[in-house]
């Protein structure tokens, strides 16, 4: 009996190294990922992290991360079915609107974060600048008419290519990008009734990039800001 029970008391102090043993391959795995993230290009990396991010529930947020409120990274819960037909509706007004305006460089879409107004910076901004053209003011107008008295939440984002930025405005990207969306922001704080605590402004730079970074083409449609609108059963503060 004295000799089962010493026998056990060996078992037992030894199983520590079942747990150091994961602990080992969870390290040599995370320094194998950081070694290929290393290997590959600024636009794969960032669609990497975007990955794993869309695994964990969290998306990249100002610089960082934070827990989805109901929906994953880039897909996401779909939307309620009365959603989305106010969206819908909305952006059938909203196209409408801009429809009479030749190459207005506004486009729009419906996805798990609502309804996304695509500003083209081409057409909206000259190169290196946040101030909006002056020949798309009527455009943003149209827009913003739109939008008007509406109790949704707004997010206005921007976003700009990898191409570095040279100018004494600017430092980065990151600051063009945040520009850019402030003064879409402002302009339709200006121009409509729509209450400040329903924005919230983010400026990503040069990351979620929409198309390829190696072709002008691409490069420009990722030059944008995106007015988005939210669900309407979403509530101020979520």
């Amino acid at each position: 009996m004295d000799h089962e029970e010493g026998g056990g008391g060996h078992d037992s102090s030894e199983r520590w190294l079942v747990s150091y043993a994961d602990f080992i391959t969870l390290l040599f795995a995370l320094f194998v990922l950081l070694y290929a993230l290393s290997m590959q290009s600024s636009d794969q990396v960032n669609r990497a992290w975007v990955a794993m991010a869309t695994g964990v529930s969290a998306r990249p947020h100002r610089g960082g991360t934070r827990p989805e409120l109901g929906e994953t990274a880039r897909g996401g819960t779909s939307l309620s079915e009365a959603s989305s037909k106010m969206l819908t509706a909305t952006r059938r007004n909203l196209d409408g609107a801009v429809a009479k305006f030749p190459n207005s460089g506004v486009s729009t879409k419906i996805d798990s974060r609502g309804l996304v107004v695509s500003l083209a910076a081409a057409r909206f901004f000259a190169s290196g600048e946040a101030e909006i053209a002056p020949t798309q003011l009527p455009v943003l107008a149209a827009v913003a008419q739109q939008l008007d008295h509406r109790p949704n939440l707004f997010e206005i984002d921007g976003f700009t290519d990898p191409v570095p930025i040279q100018n004494s405005h600017f430092r980065d990207n990151w600051e063009l990008s945040a520009a850019r969306a402030a003064t879409v922001l402002r302009y339709l704080l200006a121009t409509t009734a729509i209450a400040p605590d329903q924005f919230v402004l983010a400026g990503y730079g040069p990351y979620r990039a929409v198309a390829d970074n190696s072709t002008e083409d691409g490069r420009a449609m990722n030059r944008r800001v995106e007015i988005v609108i939210r669900p309407p059963d979403e509530k101020h503060g979520n």
